[in-house]
């Protein structure tokens, strides 16, 4: 039969699960590669080149930090620039900004090292900050910010916002009734639930209830890191949920709105249609790939330097140009290959000169393990750069004939 969202006798089986990951991994049984890329990503989204902790422009305090996440960085970094606009200019005492990750990942993944290693940092750049209240976009990040410093000011940005007028531009002409998608982290916060609600009826918008909703919610197929370690069952997990009401959907998490928009549910970010932005396909706009994640990640901190700091920057996103067509890109995106992968493997190989020509075809073949998971793809070289045809991973150890490993 079906296994239950939640347990009807009110046992946590998220904290089950996670004690026995944590076990598994201290004791060395927990396979590496099952995280490897969500672990990288967390890596990429804690480096120099995405994360950025200032004080709002003219002020040396700030009374409030405003915190998105990395994910709905990656998704919709317009909606965190408009989004820290409005706070600058509603609430007083100067409105920090902090582009950062909460380590969901590391603790999902049962790496508490490297959860209470991020936590740290964050704690410290907090403090340089002057300790102000944390104004938190993602549920998850809300979860785990409050349990880490329950003595701190943690507040959920949709409390914030439904406390603040909003602006006339807010609302969907074409749409009146959703129905509201709570994460899973969201399931024990009715404060933050009930001011959602508040938000779309302010916004003359009726939503519809289902019964995964508010404390029974169910899962987008991200938590947990269920996309990385099982993605069949995470696809039937997404499935379930989108199946249960034909209207448009409204979710306040980044990635439920996008794992939805992905398996082909209209579904609507809560800041959609708060800044007015929607129109007839914006609830059905694709979900950014990875690449595309990392690199509005990117572009979201040269912007807020350059628009908000006034400060000028000269970082280049890609210096290998690669020439991928639309159907690779979706076998990359269904097989966790970044661009950045392949750029490493195409560098590796021209360096080094380990690739294999296939003379049938005319393409170089070439492989690279810069972590638990070996990549290999299959390219061409033009004029400007490279095309790529194909590019896969596996998470096998290649060892050569000698038995050293690759």
């Amino acid at each position: 039969g079906q296994c239950q969202v939640v347990c009807p006798n009110g046992l946590d089986m998220g904290k089950v699960c996670l004690a026995a990951r944590q076990k598994m991994v201290a004791k060395g049984k927990m396979p590496l590669s099952a995280h490897d890329f969500a672990l990288r990503d967390m890596a990429f989204s804690t480096g120099d080149q995405c994360t950025l902790a200032r004080h709002q422009p003219g002020y040396d305090s700030s009374r409030y930090l405003f915190f998105p996440g990395c994910q709905l960085s990656a998704s919709a970094p317009d909606h965190v620039l408009r989004t820290y606009e409005f706070l600058r200019q509603q609430l007083p005492g100067g409105v920090g900004l902090m582009l950062d990750c909460c380590g969901a990942p590391a603790e999902w993944s049962g790496r508490q090292d490297l959860f209470e290693q991020g936590l740290d940092r964050l704690d410290t750049i907090l403090r340089q900050l002057g300790s102000p209240t944390v104004i938190v976009a993602c549920a998850t990040c809300y979860r785990i910010l409050r349990e880490r410093w329950p003595d701190r000011e943690i507040a959920s940005l949709w409390t914030v916002l439904d406390g603040l007028e909003l602006p006339e531009t807010s609302g969907n002409k074409t749409v009146r009734q959703v129905c509201v998608h709570d994460p899973c982290a969201a399931r024990a916060e009715k404060d933050v639930q009930d001011s959602v609600r508040s938000l779309l009826a302010k916004m003359g918008l009726q939503v519809e209830e289902t019964e995964s909703s508010r404390e029974v919610t169910s899962c987008c197929g991200y938590g947990g890191l269920m996309s990385f370690a099982n993605p069949e069952i995470a696809r039937k997990t997404v499935q379930r949920r989108i199946d249960e009401s034909a209207a448009d959907y409204v979710a306040y998490c980044a990635m439920c709105r996008d794992n939805f928009a992905a398996a082909g549910k209209r579904t609507f970010h809560l800041l959609d249609l708060i800044w007015g932005t929607t129109d007839d396909l914006s609830a059905s706009r694709p979900a950014p790939d990875y690449s595309t994640r990392r690199e509005n990640r990117i572009r979201l901190k040269k912007r807020l330097l350059q628009e908000v700091w006034q400060e000028m920057t000269s970082e280049e996103l890609s210096p290998m140009r690669l020439e991928i067509s639309d159907t690779v890109r979706k076998l990359m995106e269904q097989r966790m290959v970044l661009t950045d992968d392949v750029r490493q493997v195409i560098s590796h190989a021209e360096v080094s000169g380990e690739k294999m020509l296939n003379q049938e075809t005319g393409r170089q073949i070439a492989r690279f393990r810069p972590g638990s998971v070996t990549y290999w793809v299959e390219y061409t070289a033009n004029e400007s750069g490279f095309i790529v045809h194909n590019a896969y991973s596996h998470r096998m150890l290649v060892v050569e004939e000698g038995g050293s490993g690759t």
